[in-house]
C-alpha cells in the first residue's frame, strides 16, 4: 500500500517536470516566432538601421530593452519614427525601452553638452527656431554638419562629420513637480 503512494508520487513529479518543461520549451518557440524572426524582418527593411539588439528580461511581464546603432541616415525623425512603428506593431503593445547608439566622436559629443541647456529651455519654452540657430552655429564651429527636427513628442538632434555620427532623442514632455507659486 505504501508502495503505491510513493510510485503516484513520483508519477506526479515526473508529470510536473514534463509539464514545466514543455511551458518552457513553448515559450521559448513562441519567443523566437512571435517576436525575434519578426523584428528581425522588419529591422532589416529599414534603411539606415546598422546593428540591433535586444533583451526581453526575465519574464512575460519585463519590458523589452531594444539596442539599434544607426550608420549614416537622412532624416532621424524619419528612421526613428519607422523603427518605433515596426516595434509598435510587432511587440502587440508590449512595454519596450529604445536606445540608439551611434558613432560619435568626442568632438561630436562635446559639441552636444554645449548646446544640451539650449535643448532643455526649447522643451521649457517652445522656442525651437533659436535652438536649431544655436546647434547649427555650434556644428559649424566644429565643421560638422547637423539637423534638428522637433514633433509633439521629441526633439531629435542629428550632428555629422567625416565618418562620425551622433543622434539624440530627446522627449519633450517632462513632469512638473515642485510647489505651488
Amino acid at each position: 500500500m505504501k508502495n503505491i503512494k510513493y510510485i503516484q508520487i513520483i508519477k506526479g513529479f515526473i508529470a510536473l517536470i514534463i509539464t514545466v518543461a514543455l511551458l518552457y520549451t513553448g515559450q521559448a518557440l513562441w519567443r523566437s516566432y512571435a517576436i525575434d524572426l519578426p523584428l528581425d524582418k522588419t529591422l532589416n527593411e529599414i534603411d539606415g538601421v546598422e546593428e540591433v539588439s535586444w533583451d526581453a528580461g526575465s519574464s512575460f511581464n519585463d519590458a523589452v530593452i531594444i539596442n539599434i546603432k544607426l550608420r549614416n541616415i537622412d532624416n532621424l525623425q524619419k528612421t526613428y519614427k519607422e523603427i518605433k512603428e515596426k516595434f509598435d506593431l510587432t511587440l502587440n503593445g508590449k512595454k519596450y525601452s529604445l536606445e540608439i547608439a551611434d558613432d560619435r566622436s568626442q568632438e561630436l559629443e562635446q559639441a552636444y553638452y554645449d548646446i544640451h541647456y539650449y535643448v532643455q529651455k526649447s522643451i521649457i519654452d517652445g522656442d525651437f527656431p533659436s535652438l536649431e540657430a544655436e546647434v547649427r552655429e555650434k556644428a559649424e564651429m566644429i565643421g560638422a554638419e547637423a539637423k534638428v527636427y522637433v514633433d509633439e513628442q521629441n526633439i531629435y538632434l542629428q550632428f555629422t562629420k567625416k565618418d562620425n555620427s551622433l543622434f539624440a532623442v530627446i522627449g519633450r514632455h517632462f513632469d512638473r513637480t515642485g510647489g505651488n507659486l
